[in-house]
């Protein structure tokens, strides 16, 4: 595919119009980078001063990546390996929905072409021409911003596999987070998909913190529990909400039994259960930290040198059946004295 440039779209369009217009631009734009007094002699470093990356003219053709597997990183593939690697569960299911939706789109827009990600149309070696639209053709990126009118299907594509291609920033703040190496060039300024997932995510939280209000302050104290927060009876209501409201805005467990998990997820989980699964569940986190049960390294509860689960959810589902009532009574009994004990 030919460059945005080759195809005529002007990438020195007035500002005015790209305002206009920029809810259907793509932009791809140029990493800029601090030099110091030394560095300034350099030909990167005086190109730096006129506040430009590479000589004039000049550009970066890009083709799209071939994973090991032998799948294209196509930006339209739902089960593409970057997906999975997308550690935020509602990054991840967003930009499956994003890619099952474009491709469709695209397929409807470009009529026979196979956009699957094993493809021959994305084998560039195969194009017999720069207008041969039934493969690929290389993207040329220059210096500044690169515009791509996603009102033009090819363009559209083109963006699609760009967005996701491994040098490419997938945006500026992956980059300064260090999330790609240092020399690369480019990264992805969609300030639309930025702003969709902060309001996805903001939504989720806000939605959490609503239906923590709602609760009773013991149904607190025993969430709080769960997710791991230093919350005791005698906690007092604010220091447990200020506790939780903290933890559902990191929007994942950073260490922990839920480590890498979504905070919001977890705690919904929690909030949704029935009541009396939840005050089990509670129990035996209380047990466990006043030491009525000892949790063995590999996950087996003990109560002194008597195996009593072989772990935590299992002695949950234990204390749950109807048939066990008089080992949950004894063990609320238990622990009441423990805690009595250690007043």
């Amino acid at each position: 595919m030919a460059s945005p440039i080759a195809m005529g779209f002007d990438p020195y369009i007035s500002t005015k119009f790209i305002n206009y217009i920029m809810a259907r631009i793509g932009k791809i734009s140029t990493l800029k980078r601090d030099y110091n007094n030394s560095q300034l002699q350099t030909m990167q470093g005086g190109l730096a001063t006129r506040g430009l990356t590479r000589i004039p003219g000049t550009g970066v053709f890009k083709y799209p990546y071939k994973e090991l597997d032998g799948k294209y990183r196509t930006g339209l593939d739902p089960d593409a390996a970057y997906i999975k690697r997308i550690q935020d569960p509602l990054e991840r299911d967003l930009e499956k929905e994003r890619v099952i939706a474009l491709k469709k789109k695209l397929e409807s827009d470009l009529g026979d072409i196979d956009l699957g990600a094993r493809s021959s149309f994305w084998n560039y070696g195969l194009s017999t021409s720069n207008n041969d639209q039934m493969h690929v053709q290389p993207a040329k990126l220059m210096d500044g911003d690169n515009l791509f009118d996603l009102s033009v299907p090819f363009q559209e594509l083109a963006f699609s596999w760009l967005r996701v291609h491994p040098t490419i920033a997938s945006s500026h703040q992956a980059w300064e987070r260090g999330e790609y190496p240092a020399d690369t060039q480019f990264y992805v300024a969609d300030d639309e998909i930025e702003n969709t997932i902060i309001f996805k995510k903001k939504q989720l939280i806000n939605k959490a913190i609503a239906k923590f209000d709602s609760m009773t302050p013991q149904k607190k104290r025993k969430i709080a529990r769960l997710l791991g927060l230093p919350v005791t009876e005698d906690t007092k209501e604010e220091i447990v909400y200020n506790l939780v409201d903290n933890v559902l805005k990191e929007t994942e467990f950073k260490s922990g039994k839920f480590q890498g998990q979504s905070t919001v997820d977890t705690f919904n989980r929690f909030a949704d259960m029935k009541e009396n699964l939840l005050h089990i569940k509670d129990l035996v986190k209380q047990a466990i930290a006043h030491s009525v049960y000892r949790v063995k390294p590999n996950g087996k509860i003990y109560e002194g040198e008597f195996e009593v689960s072989k772990d935590e959810d299992d002695l949950v589902r234990f204390l749950a059946d109807d048939e066990n009532q008089d080992e949950l009574l004894t063990l609320e009994g238990k622990l009441k004295t423990k805690k009595i004990a250690a007043i």
